[in-house]
């Protein structure tokens, strides 16, 4: 009888756990901007970023616009690829105020539990600098990425969006 009520209690709680950390790519984004942007879509949104940070070297080419110290996108493209800085393609986002939020609505400040609510318990992480973080993935592509929800005392402090290309 005790492995039955295993068995069943193991069916119940396993879709919720080979789902968790899923969301729509869709959702990943803040203030309009997610994967695959240009950074012209970046410049027509927020204007000009306050400064520019360009790497090139490994095989990339990166650029990363600064628009606050609590707001910045970056860009990566093959480093044989001359197009403007501008035409690049937006693969992570740092969002570390209530300024901008998801499509969903989730923003800097609020509890982590409405990000719960809203698509499950992400894959719990933590950095390198020992902050506690959940990430989600997308369930719609193929391109590795994932947000990531920093929080501190049960609150959201930073969102950001990472590839691994």
């Amino acid at each position: 009888m005790k492995k039955i009520f295993l068995l069943a209690t193991i069916l119940i709680f396993l879709p919720s756990v080979a789902f968790a950390g899923i969301m729509p790519q869709s959702e990943m984004k803040v203030g309009g901007i997610g994967y695959g942007s240009e950074l012209s879509y970046v410049k027509k949104i927020f204007g000009e970023p306050t400064e520019r940070k360009s790497f090139s070297g490994d095989g990339v080419r990166t650029v990363t616009w600064i628009y606050s110290e609590k707001f910045s996108v970056t860009a990566r493209t093959d480093i044989d690829d001359d197009r403007p800085e501008e035409d690049l393609p937006v693969v992570a986002f740092s969002l570390k105020d209530d300024s901008l939020a998801t499509p969903g609505g989730i923003t800097v400040g609020m509890i982590y539990n409405a990000v719960v609510r809203q698509w499950g318990m992400g894959e719990f992480l933590t950095d390198y600098d020992g902050r506690r973080a959940y990430f989600y993935t997308p369930n719609d592509s193929q391109v590795p990425m994932t947000l990531t929800f920093y929080v501190e005392d049960g609150r959201i402090t930073e969102i950001a969006l990472g590839t691994d290309f």
